[in-house]
């Protein structure tokens, strides 16, 4: 039965909104690519706009019966899309502010599964600025942070003083946090200037 509406979106969407999961699949197929192309653009990544695209279908196929009423389901789905994105951005930089506090105060939690994505995103910003510290500084702060080796330790394995050490480990960590407030605020931008843009 599906097969024969394959060419009437209407129909396809009449019969989605029923609770035919076939009809919701082709109508699944029929625009992923579309959606995939727009939001990459968007967001640069592949895992956001793949997670995006499954929290836009799993939204429709909830609302199903919400789907009869969709006069352009184009630009439905590119409506979705646009907020999806934005609320991504908002995510991430939230996500993105809270790891820059975290060597401030030294703590920081993942606050939900949702944010999960997110917080990756954040630790390989956070991987790619550490890897563009110089070499030294770098070193130490690895030793430091990711071997949690004190100061006298590293002090005694790189035959620096104490005091060489912890200067390293503050500007590695000013650094840091000056890097992920500009992607913090970046994500902010980039997401004001999807709002503007039609």
């Amino acid at each position: 039965m599906v097969k024969d509406f394959l060419h009437d979106e209407k129909e396809l969407l009449k019969l989605a909104s029923s609770g035919n999961e076939k009809a919701f699949t082709y109508l699944f197929h029929a625009h992923k690519n579309k959606l995939f192309g727009y939001l990459f653009r968007l967001t640069n990544s592949q895992e956001i706009t793949e997670d995006i695209i499954q929290e836009i279908f799993l939204k429709l196929w909830k609302d199903k019966s919400e789907l009869i009423n969709i006069a352009q389901f184009d630009a439905y789905l590119f409506r979705m899309a646009k907020n999806q994105a934005i609320n991504a951005f908002k995510t991430i930089a939230r996500q993105t502010l809270l790891y820059a506090e975290y060597f401030e105060n030294q703590t920081f939690e993942v606050n939900s599964t949702d944010n999960l994505i997110q917080f990756n995103e954040t630790q390989r910003m956070l991987a790619q600025i550490i890897e563009s510290l110089p070499p030294q500084q770098k070193l130490v702060y690895q030793l430091s942070r990711e071997q949690h080796l004190k100061h006298e330790e590293i002090a005694q394995m790189l035959n620096l003083s104490p005091n060489t050490v912890k200067n390293h480990i503050i500007q590695a960590i000013n650094t840091i946090k000056q890097k992920l407030n500009y992607q913090a605020a970046m994500c902010l931008f980039y997401m004001f200037w999807i709002i503007q843009k039609k």
